[in-house]
C-alpha cells in the first residue's frame, strides 16, 4: 500500500478472511478467528473500517468515508489506517483478495 502526497491510497485487494466472524457490540466490533480460536475487539474507528472492507470498498474510498465520519487530520488517518491493516494482516484477520472492490467511481 502507498499514499500520495494528497494521502489518497493504493493497495492490493484487502478482505476480511472468510474464517473470522464478527458481532458488533454497541460501538465496537468483536471478531472471532476461527483457525486460531482468538478473540479480538475493534474500537468504533477500527469496527467502521471492517465494516468498509466486508462492503468491498477499496482504500481510497475507506479513507475518504473515515475522513467524513470522524474528525482527524488526512495524513494521520492514512498513517492509522496503513497501521491497523499492518495489525490486522499479521494476525491472518485480512486477507489479499481477487474480488472486485467498490470505488469511489462505482458509489
Amino acid at each position: 500500500m502507498s499514499i500520495h502526497s494528497n494521502s489518497v491510497m493504493t493497495e492490493p485487494r484487502l478482505q476480511p478472511d472468510p474464517e473470522v466472524i464478527c458481532q458488533r457490540m454497541g460501538t465496537e466490533i468483536v471478531l472471532l478467528h476461527l483457525r486460531t480460536d482468538r478473540f479480538y475487539e475493534l474500537n468504533h474507528t477500527a469496527a467502521r473500517l471492517w465494516e468498509l472492507l466486508s462492503q468491498k470498498c477499496d482504500l481510497a474510498l475507506i479513507h475518504e468515508t473515515l475522513l467524513s465520519e470522524f474528525e482527524v487530520d488526512p495524513g494521520q488517518l492514512a498513517n492509522e489506517i496503513r497501521a491497523l491493516l499492518a495489525s490486522l494482516k499479521s494476525e491472518g484477520l485480512i486477507i489479499d483478495s481477487d474480488r472486485p472492490v467498490l470505488t469511489r467511481e462505482e458509489e
